[in-house]
């Protein structure tokens, strides 16, 4: 699971910083907030931000992490 490995220590380097989850349907995540997004066993759980929309993304459809360039964000 190095998909689940490499979306751990970039949700959890401080100070944090955007990246972006690209699926296999090549449906793109930018994720700007740590606490938007839940690690769980087998699949990630993100959150919108100022929403009640949330997805969950098995890891095996998770095609691409990228690191976004901009702002480091405090935690």
């Amino acid at each position: 699971m190095l998909v689940k490995i490499e979306i751990l220590e970039l949700v959890n380097r401080d100070p944090f910083r955007h990246f972006a989850l690209i699926t296999a349907a090549g449906v793109r995540y930018d994720i700007t907030d740590p606490n938007a997004l839940a690690v769980a066993r087998d699949k990630i759980h993100y959150y919108f931000p100022n929403s009640d929309r949330a997805i969950h993304v098995p890891y095996d459809q998770i095609a691409t992490v990228e690191e976004l360039p901009g702002p480091k964000s405090k935690r």
